[in-house]
């Protein structure tokens, strides 16, 4: 019998020792480069488990609905405000996060999250227009305005070729600039006036897109998309790397961009807490700052990763803009502004034939 035992309890501890130690994250996609997810493997003796979520909307409202078992969310701005009001997230203990000290302070204690209580900076992704450089040529568009995307007097050229995100809030934000409104505007008449512009605009869109409109661009049938910096990046080099007769431009706006600040948090309902605080110094190490923009075309907080980088890089104005005083982050919605734009966006995407 107390050999039987032993064996039992030999097994059981074989058992718990072997068992794997997953570190699950909650992210976008391409938004870790593959060296980095090596090293944290060894680092942590863990693997790395990627979830992904195509609009930060969609994430909250998993998250709502009970979504569960993540050590880290890697949440734009206004999602962290949100998920901090709803108790999802907890307090950090910035000690623990010594790589901190390697983060542009501008890009620190900002106004969804004063003091960093719940969040630390991760990447940015300015949103503005990329568009077919022979085409827009041949039509003599210059689409450094967002009114390429709401005047109809440029759309009766574009109709059918155009693409937005399948966001309410990048798409009310590029509206509320074009108007020469703020794009965090709650104002009712505001955002009245941005559906406006969206309805009269709409129809002239191809389709509702954050997630695979890039392909369209390096087919050829799109010509002007709403786009993110990273998608970009990595379709331009693409482009390249196939010799594709398609040349795929990108510029900001002179109304004004939006930027997706993203930032890691951690879910009060993490089951381990340790692979949350390693997960995060090792993302905010100048070293996997630096592999993450080079591979996905990220725009990275981190000081001594931005002075390793390539010129060829920081150059890119759509990455690293120059002037940031027309480079907004996204705030989060009262509960009354929230409903008022989600019964809005409903109603715009039942217009629109796909």
């Amino acid at each position: 019998m107390r050999k039987y035992l032993f064996v039992v309890l030999g097994l059981v501890w074989v058992s718990f020792s072997c068992a794997e130690n997953v570190l699950n994250v909650y992210i976008g996609s391409n938004y870790i480069a593959d060296d980095t997810i090596k090293r944290l493997n060894n680092a942590c003796n863990c693997r790395l488990s990627q979830n992904y979520f195509n609009d930060n909307e969609e994430m909250l409202a998993k998250i709502v609905a009970g979504a569960s078992g993540y050590n880290i969310i890697v949440a734009t701005s206004y999602a962290v405000q949100e998920l901090a009001q709803m108790g999802k997230i907890q307090s950090l203990d910035l000690a623990r996060i010594p790589n901190l000290k390697y983060i542009d302070p501008k890009f620190l204690n900002q106004v969804y999250d004063p003091g960093n209580k719940y969040s630390v900076p991760y990447a940015y992704t300015p949103v503005f227009l990329a568009y077919n450089q022979d085409k827009m040529h041949q039509l003599g568009i210059v689409p450094n305005t967002w009114a390429v995307v709401f005047d109809p007097k440029y759309l009766v050229k574009l109709k059918g070729r155009v693409t937005m995100f399948s966001s309410s809030r990048n798409v009310f934000a590029a509206a509320l600039l074009y108007l020469g409104k703020d794009p965090n505007s709650t104002t009712p008449a505001d955002l009245e006036a941005a559906r406006d512009v969206i309805d009269k605009a709409a129809p002239y869109w191809a389709k509702f897109d954050s997630d695979s409109y890039y392909r369209g661009l390096l087919r050829g049938d799109i010509w002007l998309s709403m786009s993110y910096s990273v998608d970009i990046y990595k379709t331009m080099l693409d482009a390249k790397a196939s010799h594709s007769p398609i040349h795929i431009g990108a510029m900001l706006q002179k109304e004004g961009n939006m930027s997706e600040l993203d930032n890691m948090v951690i879910p009060k309902s993490t089951t381990n807490i340790n692979l949350s605080y390693q997960f995060i110094n090792n993302a905010l190490d100048p070293k996997s700052a630096y592999e993450l923009s080079m591979a996905t075309g990220s725009s990275v907080p981190n000081l001594l990763a931005l002075q390793k980088l390539s010129k060829d890089v920081t150059s890119i104005d759509w990455i690293y803009p120059k002037d940031m005083s027309k480079i907004y982050v996204f705030k989060a919605y009262d509960p009354k502004t929230r409903i008022l734009v989600n019964e809005m966006w409903t109603e715009i995407q039942m217009q629109c034939h796909y």
